[in-house]
């Protein structure tokens, strides 16, 4: 139901576009049924009739307009030429009406400018994501899991990915960061962040910047491929987060290389933690171990515990380990060491 209303209002917004190019024509129409109905009122004079209240001249001009007589043919000569005339007046404005707003429904797509502009109007508070390759792709996947609405930027109209952002019903503006009010177009205004996730630096900079200047203070998220860069631009332009994305990935690729338990690791500061699974071993001196007062002395966070086919997240001082037990770590590398030696087997 959500997403009827959603779209019942971007047709509204979609069509305010055509209506206002239609509205000179709509208001020379109505000037010209109270011209014509002041006309009637004045010199319409009919022996068995009589002469016409304002209201019904009115009223017969607007029938004429719609080829519709509802009174005797007149007898003056400016309401003869009115009764020709406004027949053809109304068939022509029925006419531009009909292909002004049928011509702009029927060519409407997904990448139309102005139904992108309209579905983004209805959207507030936002995450607009520039770029949709590979990366792109994976971040519009996961903004969809956290329940976000999107409005995605791409340069493409023949990227693939294209076709999973109209299957979840994102919209997708297609243009560069060279493209006049591309993000205007999509509301910006009411966007709470920005991901640059293009592979262009230069581009991704420039979206930032743009955001920026259109909307002071808009958290801003950027991927860049030169760790310099990406550390000179935070700084320097005090942009929430640049990330390099060989910086991201170097420590995971660092720590998985000497210890195949690592599943992820992430800098917070100075400080590298690492993700890493352990399956407790029968005799170890974690076998039997309380999960939380062991964790607490070592500094050891655990994020789940899994026995059989049941799965605990942020598990509670009340478990015990025993043998086979799977559990996910957050830890430092020099404490997950120390994990691995007391999950050893005696000798």
């Amino acid at each position: 139901m959500r997403r009827y209303w959603r779209h019942l209002r971007a047709n509204l917004y979609y069509l305010r576009k055509p209506f206002l190019e239609f509205l000179p024509v709509l208001l020379g129409m109505l000037l010209i049924v109270f011209v014509g109905g002041l006309l009637f009122h004045e010199y319409y004079d009919h022996p068995r009739i009589g002469r016409l209240s304002l209201p019904r001249a009115l009223f017969v001009t607007y029938c004429l307009l719609f080829s519709e007589q509802v009174v005797e043919f007149p007898d003056h000569w400016v309401l003869e030429a009115l009764c020709v005339l406004l027949p053809i007046v109304g068939l022509v404005v029925v006419l531009d009406a009909f292909v002004r707003f049928g011509g702009y429904v029927l060519r409407r797509n997904d990448l139309d400018k102005d139904w992108v502009s309209a579905m983004a109007m209805t959207l507030s508070n936002h995450v607009i994501l520039c770029g949709l390759g590979k990366l792109g792709l994976r971040v519009l996947q996961e903004l969809i899991r956290l329940g976000e609405h999107v409005v995605v930027v791409e340069r493409d109209p023949l990227c693939p990915n294209i076709a999973f952002a109209r299957i979840h019903d994102v919209p997708v503006r297609i243009g560069t960061h060279r493209t006049e009010n591309l993000l205007t177009e999509c509301n910006i205004a009411d966007a709470k962040s920005i991901i640059a996730a293009t592979d262009d630096d230069l581009a991704n900079l420039e979206y930032a910047l743009d955001a920026r200047k259109a909307k002071p203070g808009i958290q801003v998220v950027l991927r860049m491929f030169d760790q310099d860069l990406a550390s000179k631009v935070r700084e320097g332009f005090d942009f929430n987060l640049a990330f390099s994305t060989s910086a991201l990935a170097a420590p995971l690729f660092a720590v998985s290389s000497s210890d195949r338990s690592i599943i992820n690791s992430f800098y917070v500061g100075d400080m590298l933690l690492v993700v890493a699974k352990i399956i407790v071993q029968a005799g170890s001196k974690l076998d039997g171990q309380d999960i939380v007062a062991h964790g607490l002395k070592y500094d050891v966070f655990f994020l789940s515990h899994r026995r059989g086919s049941t799965t605990t997240f942020y598990p509670g001082g009340d478990i015990k380990l025993n043998a086979g037990d799977e559990l996910i770590l957050q830890t430092e590398p020099k404490t997950l060491r120390l994990v691995h030696q007391w999950n050893t087997r005696p000798h």
